[in-house]
């Protein structure tokens, strides 16, 4: 482990730089060891899980965009799905295509004169205030933790800003102070966006676009086990830093074809469980 300087466009970072690795992810047929968990990692499966095929596994984690604008009708169908899936635990985290669940964004959208999201922008807001409850088959973690099966798991939506969608944030202080709120003893991490330089490169813009605040975060301080994203289509894929184990479970490609398949982890069983 060493540290480094990163300068990123026009910001300047100390950074600690360690070896990381690709990693081949799971067969789905891989018999799971004794007293293992299996983890099941997706995302980004954007209103299109017709016809997916779901592996086995213990606990389903979901790491946003499971919507096109978050409108009721998306979110009940997303949620009669979840119910169809035989996982003991599901656990759902907001990505920035959730609209509706970032209730600030949607209180500036409908004051606009001009709607960029014509179908979200025209609903009322009785009917999206409380779009969270019609999660019933799952975890919905915003900002939020919950232990299952021994494991800390923290889950949070923001990001970098990413062409006016929802949960945006400047970058520097405004997402730190997201990321802050991670408590230190995470076993997985849950985000919408990658942490900067794992599995976040956009190739059509030759440029990397995860989260600087996120990566000092993950490395310096909380060192999860498991940290598990989306976001970014193209990076879809399995790295490690030889602490923390970094997917990107993106379903959709860049063209939103849900070509990619779910992701496997197993990790051993907390004994106190």
């Amino acid at each position: 482990m060493c540290h480094s300087v990163l300068y990123w466009r026009g910001w300047t970072f100390n950074i600690v730089l360690m070896r990381f690795l690709w990693v081949e992810p799971l067969p789905h047929d891989t018999p799971k060891p004794p007293g293992y968990t299996r983890f099941v990692c997706v995302s980004d499966t954007h209103s299109r899980t017709d016809g997916m095929q779901m592996p086995y596994g213990d606990v389903l984690v979901h790491a946003g965009d499971f919507t096109e604008l978050g409108l009721p009708s998306e979110v009940k169908k997303f949620n009669d799905w979840l119910g169809t899936l035989p996982y003991e635990i599901k656990i759902v985290i907001a990505g920035n295509h959730e609209l509706t669940f970032d209730q600030e964004f949607m209180a500036d959208l409908i004051k606009q004169d001009f709607y960029y999201f014509p179908s979200a922008s025209k609903l009322k807001p009785e009917n999206y205030e409380n779009v969270q409850s019609l999660l019933t088959n799952c975890i919905y973690l915003q900002d939020s933790e919950v232990t299952v099966r021994g494991f800390r798991i923290y889950g949070s939506p923001w990001q970098p800003w990413y062409y006016g969608w929802g949960f945006n944030l400047p970058r520097g202080q405004a997402l730190l102070d997201k990321w802050n709120q991670i408590p230190d003893s995470t076993d997985i991490l849950v985000t919408h966006c990658p942490p900067l330089g794992f599995l976040d490169w956009v190739p059509r813009k030759m440029q990397r676009v995860g989260c600087v605040e996120l990566l000092n975060t993950v490395q310096r301080r909380v060192q999860p086990k498991l940290h598990v994203f989306g976001h970014i289509h193209e990076g879809y894929g399995v790295m490690t830093d030889g602490v923390t184990t970094f997917i990107n479970a993106s379903a959709c490609t860049v063209n939103f074809q849900p070509m990619n398949p779910p992701i496997v982890f197993d990790l051993p069983t907390p004994r106190s469980t």
